[in-house]
């Protein structure tokens, strides 16, 4: 496989996990980093052994060309850094989650097919072996006919931890779409059509939402447990839940080492793939994959997948009454 160029927006702790998966993955190549802080830009690029700065995107995309850009930055940037990105005819990796609204969505869209190049929020659980092997056991049949699904990304990060413009208004934030989108995604993965009904409770801080608990229903009484919250702890493992026997991905699921088969009858057989780094890698590889091949999408997490995860969150923040600047705009 040829080198892959990556450039990479923003400096942040998702930019630093990226860039330390990046020196994991085959063939990539860091060529650019943008940061709106000369300083901030130079320290991250030495640290990962690039030379090349710059404090304007579209003046690094007309220099360094590079062959895909990932932007890292706060979510209600996104919009407007992938749609000037998409005008210059190169492929993107955008953070989760990749706008605001379902207008924007189907502006980047839109755009990704008028340019014709690659497009892909990064839903990165997706791409873990664990994970792709219990999509693997699922389409096999292994636990028969999936019935529910129990998924929950829920912390209490410490104070010196915590990036406060997850928990605001201004930047887009909330529970539901920083740490809940990978719960929900679980259950897409499981149920990939949109949930029937999806009743949720939230826990406001204010401005949006600190904690969410949700039931989504489907046809034929599948239904799927759902949670995202930054002022509690739970349990970080998914279970699968079949007629024949259920899967557990963990122990994080959001970043999983773990898959393991355990059927009715008490029978288990365990998947098990540890990782250096930060498991960006996976990721990376898959894309570059796509890239060589031509691909305008990443099979492990389609387009089609983003839409209908999209419109699930913001039917249910509107229902809660949080209201972006973007979708008055």
């Amino acid at each position: 496989m040829k080198e892959t160029r990556w450039a990479i927006v923003g400096t942040g702790y998702i930019a630093n996990e990226f860039a330390k998966g990046m020196q994991e993955a085959a063939a990539a190549e860091l060529v650019a980093v943008v940061s709106r802080s000369e300083e901030n830009g130079k320290t991250f690029a030495q640290r990962y052994g690039c030379d090349t700065v710059y404090t304007e995107l579209a003046e690094m995309l007309q220099n360094a060309r590079p062959d895909i850009v990932y932007i890292a930055i706060p979510n209600d940037c996104h919009f407007s850094y992938i749609m000037t990105v998409l005008e210059a005819g190169i492929p993107v990796l955008s953070e989760k989650p990749m706008v605001d609204n379902r207008r924007q969505l189907d502006a980047v869209l839109a755009k990704a097919r008028e340019k014709d190049v690659f497009l892909m929020e990064g839903m990165w659980t997706r791409c873990f072996p664990a994970v792709r092997q219990a999509r693997s056991w699922i389409a096999e049949g292994k636990i028969g006919k999936p019935l529910t699904v129990k998924s929950g990304f829920d912390i209490k990060p410490d104070v010196s931890d915590w990036q406060p413009w997850k928990g605001g208004i201004s930047h887009a934030g909330g529970a539901l779409r920083d740490v809940g989108i990978y719960a929900l995604a679980m259950a897409q993965m499981v149920f990939p059509e949109s949930p029937k009904e999806a009743h949720a409770t939230m826990k406001s801080n204010g401005e949006v939402d600190e904690s969410f608990h949700m039931l989504a229903t489907y046809t034929d009484g599948r239904a799927a447990f759902l949670s995202g919250a930054f002022n509690q702890v739970s349990t970080p493992v998914t279970e699968i839940v079949g007629e024949l026997g259920r899967i557990l991905i963990g122990p994080e699921f959001w970043h999983p080492t773990t898959a393991e088969l355990v059927m009715n009858d008490g029978t288990r057989q365990t998947f098990e793939k540890a990782y250096p780094a930060s498991g960006f890698q996976y990721e990376i590889e898959a894309i570059q994959e796509c890239l060589e091949k031509g691909e305008k999408e990443c099979p492990y997490f389609t387009l089609t997948d983003t839409e209908i995860i999209a419109d699930w969150i913001e039917t249910t923040r509107k229902e809660w009454g949080i209201v972006y600047k973007a979708d008055s705009e």
